[in-house]
């Protein structure tokens, strides 16, 4: 503020002093130049000349400072393009997430050469591109997202392997899956897309290979981990059974599941489940023989109810051996309710008709089941004792939960008396009569 007072000052003494001056002698001055003269005071000479060196000095500064006129133009231009282009990205990724392809990929396409991010605009391009149907474009795009960004191999090969794989070009995708995998073998998701790969192609034993890297990436939580540990060897197992030719040999197809058993981790053939579905899968490949032996042993190990209950199920070619076997079980565990159901079944096996009933009315008393009312109902029937199956039939239902809702009846027992009603009962009931 003393500064702009001090300021003032100094132009007020010195406007006063030269109007004293001016006053006192304008002074006077001639030019001539040729046949053209000019008349003025010294005073008036200065003043024009001290704007003219003002209106010198501005104009240079202004020249410097923006430079020639084709460069200031340049820059206005290269503004312009960059902003219209920003603007059609833009609007091309608005239209690609709307699911307007055509639209995406000509604006996605049409700014990609001027855009701040080229890849990202070739991507959406070939993304559009692709669900048109035009695969050339697409590979075209890719190509081109290449050649704007080299160092984003792995985003560009990822679309690129998505694409293949929705087209049904599934060598393709693997190929590039693959390749992607041996440059970035930690990468998540490379490993995600392998992993939903194989699972898709039923690749079980790609998959069982891919294990160890998915346990030390830890991509996916642990129980997902198990999940797909589990089914992958479960897959495999079924796989390898399903294989054989049919001139195996029995002893042919035991070693070769055998051998897939044992490439199996302790975590796993271990595990009540993982026994039950190698135990079908011996069934399955006809070698029930084997499938009785595996049981054997893994029931003598440790009691397993789901296990007994697949042993009853087995139909070996040594069942009296096998009644004999579930016997000495019930001497060791008499209350056991899925045993004697197991003992149950073996003995229909081997016709031992009175024993079987026994077995079934033992479980029934330990532990009421569907199973066991319902093989009791039906061995039953099979002798010809229809009204105690009726009544095991009865008993059964009385397992089930009724779940309809609750209904007011009569409080007391009525005719119908309504010859209609009782005529359209009597066609559904003989509608729903059970077939002789």
């Amino acid at each position: 503020m003393k500064r702009i007072l001090i300021l003032l000052f100094v132009i007020l003494a010195a406007g006063a002093f030269i109007g004293e001056k001016l006053v006192q002698d304008p002074g006077y001055v001639l030019l001539s130049y040729n046949n053209t003269t000019l008349e003025t005071s010294v005073w008036v000479l200065l003043l024009l000349s001290f704007f003219a060196f003002l209106i010198v000095h501005w104009t240079l500064n202004l020249f410097f400072r923006l430079g020639l006129p084709g460069k200031s133009f340049g820059q206005w231009r290269t503004k312009r393009i960059a902003n219209s282009a920003q603007k059609r990205t833009f609007k091309g990724l608005i239209a690609l997430s709307e699911g307007n392809w055509w639209q995406a990929q000509r604006l996605l396409s049409q700014a990609a050469p001027t855009a701040a991010q080229p890849l990202i605009n070739y991507l959406g391009a070939a993304k559009a591109a692709h669900e048109l149907g035009n695969k050339e474009n697409a590979d075209s795009y890719f190509a081109k997202a290449r050649q704007a960004a080299p160092e984003a191999e792995v985003s560009i090969a990822l679309q690129e392997a998505e694409v293949a794989s929705d087209l049904g070009d599934d060598p393709r995708a693997f190929t590039i899956l693959k390749r992607l995998h041996s440059l970035a073998p930690k990468h998540s998701g490379i490993l995600r897309d392998l992993v939903e790969f194989h699972e898709r192609q039923e690749d079980w034993i790609g998959l069982i290979a891919l294990l160890p890297t998915l346990r030390k990436s830890k991509i996916f939580s642990i129980d997902k981990l198990h999940a797909v540990e589990a089914n992958s060897y479960q897959q495999m197992l079924k796989t390898v059974a399903g294989q054989f030719p049919v001139e195996s040999t029995e002893d042919m197809r035991i070693k070769a599941l055998t051998k897939s058993w044992k490439t199996l981790p302790k975590s796993l053939n271990q595990s009540s489940s993982m026994m039950l579905i190698f135990a079908q899968v011996l069934v399955d490949a006809d070698v029930s023989d084997e499938a009785e032996k595996f049981l054997t042993n893994q029931i003598k190990r440790s009691w397993d109810n789901d296990l007994i209950a697949l042993y009853g199920t087995i139909k070996t070619t040594q069942s009296a051996r096998q009644y004999k076997q579930v016997l000495q079980w019930i001497n060791k565990q008499p209350a056991l309710a899925p045993l004697q159901l197991c003992a149950a079944r073996i003995a229909i096996y081997i016709e031992k008709w009175p024993e079987a009933v026994v077995h079934y009315q033992d479980s029934i008393d330990l532990q009421p089941s569907i199973e066991a009312y319902r093989g009791l109902s039906k061995l039953l029937e099979s002798l010809g004792e229809h009204e105690k199956a009726l009544e095991i039939d009865h008993l059964a239902m009385q397992l089930t939960q009724d779940t309809s809702p609750v209904i007011p009846l009569p409080a007391s027992p009525e005719k119908l008396q309504n010859p209609a009603v009782e005529a359209r009962l009597a066609i559904t009931l003989d509608k729903n009569a059970p077939l002789s």
